[in-house]
C-alpha cells in the first residue's frame, strides 16, 4: 500500500558477532597448542564447550528484551551479590583466592557475571537519570552499586578481578557529565586509598607490585612469570616461529600460558604479525560497538553498551601491557582467547548484550 510504513528488520551486527567469533577460534586453537601432551591436555575442548555455552548466553540476551533486563536490573544485581558473599565464608582457596564455585567438573567464577549485573543496574539508573550534570545522589548511587562487588571481590582477595569492575564506575561518572572538579577529587581520593589498599594486600599481591618495580630482583620466583613471557614475546620476531613451535610455551617454561600470559604465546608463534591480528580485531569490536552506542536509541542502551565496551577494553590493555611488565601480574585474562570458562561465557554474555541494543534500535522492531 502507497505510504505504508515498512517495519525496519532486526539484524545482528556482523562486526561485533565475526570479531567476537574470531577471537574465540583463536583462543580455542592457541589453548590447545599450549596444553596437548600436558597435564592439562583436553582443556581446548573445554574451551570450546564453554564458547558454545557463550554463544548461548549471547543468543538468550539478544532474544531476550534488554529493556525488561533493565527493569528487574536490581533483582539480578543483588542475586549475583549472594555467591559473592557465599565465597567469602565458604568458598574454597585456589590460587590463593576464593574465586570459584566448582560445579561438577567444572569451576566458575561468580564475580563474573557481577560485572554484567552491575553494567545492566547502573544502564538503568541512567535511563531514569536525565540531568545534564550529575548530581550528588546519583555520584553516591553510582559508586555505592561498583563498590559492594568490588570490595566482595577484593576481599576474596582477587585484586585484579575487583580492578575490572573500576572501568563501570569511569564510564559512569563520565557519561553522568562529573564536573571537572569532582574528578580531582577523585583523583586524589583514589591516590591516598591506593596507599592504604597496600596494607590490607595479601603478601604475593605486594610480590608481584614488587617484582613488577624491580624484575630483577627475584627472576626464578615472583619474576617469573614476567620474564618468560617477555623472553617469548622477543623470541617470535615477526612473524612467529610457527602454530605449536614456541620454545617457550611447547617447554613449559611460560607458567599459566594457556590463562594470563596467552597472548605472549601468540606473540611466539605468530609473531608481531599474530599479536596485530589479536589487537585488531578487539579494536574492531570495541569502534563497531562505540558506533552502536552513538546510533541506540535510550540512555540505557546507550550505558550497556559503554559499560560492557569499557570493561572488555580494560582487560584487554591490562593483560597486554602485563605480557610485557608495564603492568604487574594481575590475573586478568585476555577476553574471549585465555582459557576460562566464566570469563569466556560472560563476555559473549556481554556482546549479547551490545547486540540486543542494536537489534531493537528501532522503535517498530
Amino acid at each position: 500500500m502507497i505510504g505504508r510504513v515498512l517495519p525496519v528488520p532486526r539484524r545482528l551486527d556482523l562486526v561485533v558477532l565475526g570479531c567476537a567469533l574470531t577471537l574465540s577460534v583463536l583462543g580455542i586453537l592457541f589453548v590447545s597448542s599450549t596444553t596437548q601432551g600436558g597435564r592439562f591436555d583436553g582443556l581446548a575442548t573445554r574451551q570450546a564447550v564453554w564458547v558454545l555455552v557463550g554463544l548461548g548466553a549471547m543468543l538468550a540476551a539478544v532474544l531476550f528484551d534488554y529493556r525488561v533486563l533493565l527493569k528487574f536490573s536490581f533483582v539480578i544485581y543483588c542475586v549475583t551479590l549472594v555467591p559473592l558473599v557465599y565465597l567469602l565464608f565458604f568458598g574454597e582457596t585456589i590460587a590463593n583466592v576464593k574465586s570459584w564455585i566448582r560445579i561438577g567438573g567444572f569451576q566458575f567464577q561468580p564475580a563474573e557475571l557481577a560485572k554484567v549485573a552491575t553494567a545492566l543496574l547502573l544502564a538503568y539508573l541512567f535511563e531514569n537519570e536525565d540531568d545534564a550534570k550529575m548530581k550528588a545522589a546519583t555520584v553516591a548511587k553510582v559508586g555505592t552499586i561498583v563498590a559492594i562487588p568490588f570490595l566482595l571481590v577484593f576481599l576474596q582477595p582477587d585484586a585484579g578481578l575487583a580492578a575490572t569492575f573500576l572501568p563501570l564506575l569511569g564510564v559512569a561518572l563520565f557519561f553522568g557529565g562529573l564536573p571537572a572538579r569532582a574528578w580531582v577529587a577523585i583523583v586524589i581520593g583514589v591516590a591516598l586509598l591506593a596507599g592504604i589498599a597496600w596494607f590490607v594486600l595479601a603478601d604475593y599481591q605486594k610480590e608481584r607490585i614488587g617484582t613488577f618495580l624491580n624484575p630483577e630482583t627475584d627472576v626464578l620466583g615472583s619474576g617469573y612469570q614476567v620474564r618468560q613471557s617477555k623472553i617469548a614475546v622477543g623470541s617470535g620476531g615477526f612473524s612467529g616461529k610457527g602454530f605449536r613451535s614456541g620454545t617457550q610455551s611447547q617447554l613449559r617454561f611460560l607458567p599459566v600460558q594457556h590463562t594470563d600470559f596467552i597472548l605472549a604465546v601468540i606473540a611466539e608463534e605468530w609473531g608481531f604479525l599474530g599479536v596485530c591480528l589479536v589487537l585488531a580485531l578487539f579494536a574492531s569490536l570495541l569502534l563497531r560497538a562505540l558506533a552502536l552506542a552513538r546510533v541506540a536509541r535510550d540512555r540505557g542502551g546507550v550505558f550497556l553498551i559503554l559499560g560492557v565496551s569499557s570493561m572488555l577494553f580494560f582487560s584487554v590493555v591490562v593483560n597486554a601491557a602485563m605480557m610485557i611488565g608495564l603492568l604487574p601480574t594481575t590475573g586478568i585474562p585476555l577476553p574471549l582467547v585465555s582459557y576460562g570458562g566464566s570469563s569466556v561465557a560472560t563476555a559473549f554474555l556481554g556482546i549479547g548484550l551490545i547486540l540486543a541494543v542494536e537489534y531493537r534500535r528501532f522503535a517498530n522492531a
